[in-house]
């Protein structure tokens, strides 16, 4: 174009000025139609680049009403198990508010009936046996060590019961067993010593399959059925502990009839659950599947009763204690020369 126009210029005054304008013109119209078309190119462009934009936009605008449409579907879900749980949560509430008082009130009986026992137990005692203090001799076969052979020396082992306001149920109970017979007929004898505990079994406590007699009944089921053989309730005073020497009723969650005689201190195994919590803090669990087992419970680990001490033959207790282990017990009721019989009787300071 610069070319035809420099042409056109030294041309000028040679060429009639018609025939220029109508080139002028011609040229104006092609720069004009170029200028258009680029015009047109160029907002094509940006019009299929605007559409391509939309339709971008149009699947991100169902994209995300798809996505709300799903949030807004779990939120009604959400709200509705929340609703769900509101309600399940509130009526566990109230099962567990029913059962506290169901357990308050069981609880209570209990203590209520725990002391109505230890009341009737106290007037049976003050009205059979005296106010005390209640003292009981037991002459106990003792082997010479020299000479097996002679006969056994009678040795004397003398229990002061516990105070009647302080162990009723269990001195009642123990009181009541020696006075209808039950310690005193046969052959009741001290059977077990785990090292901690020599542990006592009226008769016919010998001659039972576990000790390796031939009966194979319950060998108590005569006091069982004069209701003297157990305590109703694991009676425990703290006054009275499971120090050495003293003595419990063996046996969980019914102690008796069969008694031992502490040859330790065993107030932490034998005494209240809440002083092991205590002591033990959080390694309790770990204390109870060690020593019971996964299956205990609370029944299983209440106290034992301890309802006397040893006031005279501190000397025969450890003497025998030296004797018999579990090693040693019995076969067909005795104990190669050296079993240890109960003797019995009650010194009526009662």
């Amino acid at each position: 174009m610069e070319d035809l126009a420099a042409k056109l210029a030294e041309l000028n005054g040679k060429v009639d000025p018609d025939l220029l304008l109508a080139a002028q013109k011609s040229e104006d119209d092609n720069r004009r139609r170029l200028r258009d078309e680029e015009i047109v190119s160029k907002h094509k462009e940006l019009i299929l680049s605007l559409e391509s934009q939309v339709q971008q936009l149009r699947l991100r605008e169902r994209a995300w009403e798809r996505t709300i449409s799903e949030l807004v579907a779990r939120r009604d879900l959400l709200e509705r198990r929340e609703g769900a749980w509101e309600r399940t949560i509130g009526e566990l509430m109230g099962e567990v508010e029913v059962r506290a008082k169901r357990e308050s009130w069981w609880e209570s009986m209990k203590m209520e009936m725990e002391a109505r026992i230890g009341a009737l137990s106290k007037i049976g005692i003050l009205e059979r046996f005296g106010p005390g203090p209640h003292q009981i001799s037991i002459i106990v076969d003792l082997d010479d060590d020299n000479d097996l052979s002679s006969p056994p020396n009678h040795r004397e082992i003398i229990l002061q019961l516990a105070p009647v306001d302080l162990m009723p149920h269990s001195v009642h109970l123990f009181l009541s067993q020696i006075a209808d017979g039950y310690w005193s007929r046969g052959t009741p004898a001290i059977v077990i010593n785990p090292g901690h505990v020599l542990q006592a079994c009226p008769h016919p406590c010998l001659e039972s399959a576990s000790l390796g007699g031939k009966y194979t009944g319950d060998p108590y089921l005569d006091m069982k059925t004069a209701g003297i053989d157990a305590v109703s309730f694991q009676e425990y005073n703290p006054l009275y502990p499971h120090e050495k020497y003293t003595v419990g009723f063996a046996g969980r969650p019914h102690s008796g009839p069969e008694f031992y005689i502490n040859l330790v201190n065993n107030t932490f195994d034998h005494g209240p659950v809440e002083q092991r919590k205590k002591e033990l803090g959080e390694r309790y669990q770990d204390y109870v599947k060690e020593t019971f087992g996964d299956d205990s419970d609370d029944r299983v680990l209440e106290p034992d009763p301890c309802f006397g001490k040893v006031i005279k033959g501190f000397d025969v207790v450890d003497k025998i204690a030296e004797r018999i282990t579990w090693a040693s017990l019995p076969k067909e009721g005795k104990e190669d020369g050296r079993s240890l019989n109960f003797g019995h009787a009650v010194s009526n300071r009662l």
